[in-house]
């Protein structure tokens, strides 16, 4: 190992440095190099060759081959350890196999000449990106993130190079997959939309951790206004709204699990999921309100959607009345039950959302007179909220803060802009109101010729 020697550096200081005069010798033609030490070794690493060094990091899916290596860091020249991806161990057993790997992907290049980083498939930095970064996200957002990844846009993209990807080829494809596009099973534009975010995702994560180079223009679905693919956010799905006498004629044709499962949604806003997975415990009848702490979807327990599905949910006097009403009949009415239990499972789980809504949320809407233009494909429990979002905002005129508040939305756009809507009757008023306006004004000055 080198030992260190002190020196004088052209500045006239006297600093330590790591290399020994022999190892100057060899790399400068035997002339101690000039400056101070930091110098020296920025000179040294600039024209020393590395190979880096193979290391097995463990993540929750699988050990992994990583290859570290030292660079100079541009911010403050100081040398810094970095790594990057080599492969699974799974794929590759032995070093001697990743090894193959490493030279297979010119990883010794890219160590040397930063700028020839980005040998990296697509499939690559995908699965980089899934075992990093979705672990940390809900269960329903994971799932949702691997279907996108697994079922679309690893099957397309995985064997090409990331950085050779271009934006109109990603934009060809997402055309090609839309239902405007006449594609079998064809797709809507924001589930579309989805898929482009997630890839950007899987992008900015790539560059992150090295895996392809930083420069924007290698990321094909950067944002449009800077030449990134396009696509559409718009959709043809209008949630159909419900009017409080509809869903009075709705409680009184279904059984009273239902019933008050409806009446819970429809005045509270909650989701489905978090509706299921309220327990009785979560009732806090002294400061009237509802505390949101678990929800039950696809037959599991998983945490609120987000920090503002947290906030507790406001509960009227007649509301408690109800709930207190079903669990005097329910038979699981422990503190630690299920509200809203399933009967098959003897309580051990809730019911099942989707089931509700094809065994009678759906009937009893088809016979209340709701589907006026034929059954649609889309209608369940979140048509509820909509419903109460544009009942409070149109018909009575609440502030948008208080609707905000009981959606639990983070951002007052989302309860404007996506879950209120306005009915005919009230636009008709309105335009009748600058009618009224117009001719009143006429009036005053003379008939209208």
């Amino acid at each position: 190992m080198a030992l260190p020697v002190v020196r004088a550096c052209g500045g006239g200081c006297r600093e330590r440095t790591r290399y020994h005069c022999r190892e100057a010798r060899y790399d400068y033609g035997g002339r101690f190099p000039s400056g101070c030490a930091k110098q020296t070794e920025e000179k040294l690493m600039a024209h020393r060759y590395q190979r880096g060094c193979l290391r097995k990091e463990s993540r929750k899916n699988g050990m992994l081959w990583m290859l570290r290596y030292y660079a100079i860091r541009p911010a403050d020249g100081k040398k810094v350890q970095r790594t990057l991806f080599v492969g699974y161990v799974v794929d590759f057993p032995t070093q001697s196999d990743a090894w193959a790997e490493a030279d297979r992907l010119h990883l010794a290049e890219k160590i040397n000449q930063p700028g020839r980083l980005g040998t990296a498939s697509f499939a690559q930095i995908a699965r980089h990106y899934a075992d990093d970064e979705l672990l940390r996200l809900a269960n329903t957002t994971e799932y949702c993130y691997h279907h996108i990844i697994d079922g679309y846009l690893v099957p397309r993209w995985g064997s090409c190079y990331a950085v050779e990807i271009k934006p109109n080829e990603v934009e060809r494809w997402l055309n090609s997959l839309s239902k405007e596009a006449k594609a079998k099973n064809g797709l809507e534009w924001p589930t579309l939309r989805k898929m482009r975010n997630v890839m950007n995702l899987i992008y900015a994560h790539a560059q992150r951790q090295g895996l392809i180079p930083e420069d924007l223009k290698y990321n094909p679905v950067r944002p449009a206004g800077l030449g990134g693919a396009r696509c559409k956010c718009t959709s043809d799905y209008e949630a159909l709204i419900l009017i409080p006498e509809q869903t009075f004629t709705i409680l009184n044709l279904v059984p009273t699990l239902e019933r008050t499962l409806i009446l819970l949604v429809a005045v509270t806003a909650l989701r489905i999921s978090e509706a299921l997975g309220l327990q009785w415990r979560d009732i806090d009848y002294e400061n009237s309100q509802i505390n949101v702490r678990r929800r039950w979807i696809r037959g599991n327990i998983d945490k609120p959607k987000s920090k503002a599905s947290k906030a507790p949910v406001a509960m009227a006097p007649l509301l408690a009345e109800w709930l207190r009403a079903w669990r005097n009949e329910s038979m699981h009415s422990k503190p630690e039950d299920w509200i809203f239990a399933s009967i098959k499972t003897n309580g051990r789980t809730p019911r099942v959302g989707n089931m509700l809504v094809a065994d009678h949320l759906r009937p009893a809407a088809a016979k209340s007179g709701v589907f006026k233009n034929g059954v649609p494909k889309r209608f369940g429990f979140h048509n509820l909220r909509h419903s109460l979002s544009s009942f409070l905002i149109t018909e009575k005129k609440a502030d948008v803060r208080t609707v905000q508040d009981t959606l639990r939305h983070a951002k007052p756009d989302m309860t404007l802009g996506a879950y209120t809507k306005s009915p005919m009757k009230a636009r008709i008023a309105a335009q009748q109101q600058v009618l009224d306006a117009i001719f009143d004004k006429s009036a005053s000055t003379g008939a209208v010729q």
